[in-house]
């Protein structure tokens, strides 16, 4: 499916009026009498996309939940719809995004596509029964884009640093981060600064989770920071509405490479999760609503998020875990799929599997791989100039290069937000 570029704006490049309006209303929304809100529809298309996801990644009842980890979400911020309104389901870190300063819009997600996320990792409607892969797990929203979908890569690496600095302050305790996000890979992971900054986050002991990329068999390498063989890389299955995952195979869309391939891959089509009304997605492609509270989209955003919710039970079970041993039960427990290895890498995900796998130990587990390097002169062409002031469009990392076609809603949000 053809998927057009650009978001509908007005003439003087702010998001509409209607948009922010319609936030507002999210937000009265919540206020609502249980018995009105009861009447909205979609909950029972998104239980049955949840139960898709279960069977597609080995989701049995009686494991733990996610309770006790944060997952800090690096993406296009967080709304308190219905499914995360609870009190302490989402802690709001910094806004980095150009509407940080906006009282009305800072942390909020004007894009539509951080909710949808959080929704599918951790969210839970006790009146639409809707649950997230680990409805127990808390998110920490750090917001790094704007109602186009656009950041930069400063923004992004100053939220990476903010996590790096803030994982077990004031109460927080983030052991995984998910990045939905990526840039071609030009030169290989060694000299990019993105995955420089992702290593130092594995260092101190939090699990990165990145989407290997949307661009199917025309892919020559996986994105950037997927690209790096630290991280988790995430590619997309499809799950054929089957619950069971005996004929799934990996999505058309998914990137795949003969360099690094995925580590595994987890459902990733037509997933349902939490609508933003009137935010950027929501205006672009009402053809993707599901009911009043939910939307449906593909791509290896959605199966990145999946993959984050499984790290986040198996923390919860085995909170002793290392991101390395983390990193090597979900490759053990992943089932191999008839698709080529650049394709599926170790197979799709299994939750189940990877529980009853043995835990290996802190030596057999450690990645071997030759670590990036910092170039100094690319961190300080990010920032703009050597008084690191962040001002987008300053340097030739902004633009079309880490923003539009490649770090706007098609690149961020999978394939497709069309049925």
């Amino acid at each position: 499916m053809t998927i057009r570029y650009g978001i509908r704006w007005d003439g003087r490049g702010r998001p509409k009026l209607a948009r922010t309006v319609a936030l507002g209303l999210a937000a009265i929304a919540l206020a609502l009498p249980a018995g009105a809100r009861a009447q909205d529809t979609g909950g029972a298309a998104a239980a049955a996309s949840m139960e898709l996801i279960a069977g597609g990644s080995g989701i049995a009842s009686g494991a733990a939940d996610g309770g006790g980890v944060d997952v800090a979400l690096i993406d296009s911020g967080v709304v308190p719809v219905a499914g995360l309104a609870q009190p302490g389901r989402v802690v709001h870190g910094p806004d980095f995004s150009t509407e940080g300063r906006n009282r009305r819009l800072a942390t909020l997600d004007t894009f539509g596509h951080g909710t949808h996320l959080a929704g599918l990792i951790a969210g839970r409607d006790p009146v639409t029964g809707f649950a997230g892969v680990a409805p127990g797990a808390r998110l920490v929203s750090v917001k790094v884009a704007d109602s186009e979908g656009e950041t930069s890569l400063a923004r992004v690496l100053m939220a990476l640093d903010w996590v790096r600095r803030n994982h077990d302050a004031g109460g927080l305790h983030i052991r995984v981060v998910n990045l939905s996000l990526g840039v071609e890979d030009r030169g290989g992971y060694r000299h990019d600064v993105l995955a420089w900054a992702v290593e130092q986050l594995w260092r101190e002991g939090i699990a990165v989770v990145a989407a290997a990329g949307n661009n199917g068999r025309d892919a020559n390498r996986l994105d950037i920071p997927a690209a790096d063989p630290f991280v988790i890389a995430a590619g997309a299955s499809d799950m054929r509405d089957t619950v069971a995952p005996v004929d799934d195979r990996v999505a058309e869309f998914s990137s795949r490479s003969s360099y690094r391939s995925p580590d595994v891959v987890a459902p990733g089509t037509r997933i349902v999760s939490l609508r933003v009304p009137g935010s950027a997605l929501d205006q672009e492609y009402p053809g993707a609503r599901v009911g009043t509270r939910f939307f449906r989209g593909s791509g290896t955003s959605q199966a990145a998020a999946v993959v984050t919710g499984l790290a986040a039970r198996l923390l919860s079970e085995r909170p002793e875990l290392t991101p390395d041993q983390l990193k090597a039960l979900l490759i053990a427990g992943a089932v191999d799929l008839p698709d080529p290895r650049e394709a599926d890498g170790h197979g799709r995900a299994d939750l189940a599997r990877s529980l009853a796998a043995p835990v290996p130990t802190v030596g057999e587990s450690r990645q071997r791989w030759l670590p990036a390097i910092l170039d100094r002169r690319a961190l300080l062409r990010a920032f703009g100039d050597h008084r690191y002031q962040y001002e987008p469009g300053a340097t030739e990392w902004s633009g079309r290069r880490w923003s539009g076609r490649r770090w706007s809603g098609r690149r961020w949000s999978g394939d497709s937000w069309i049925d």
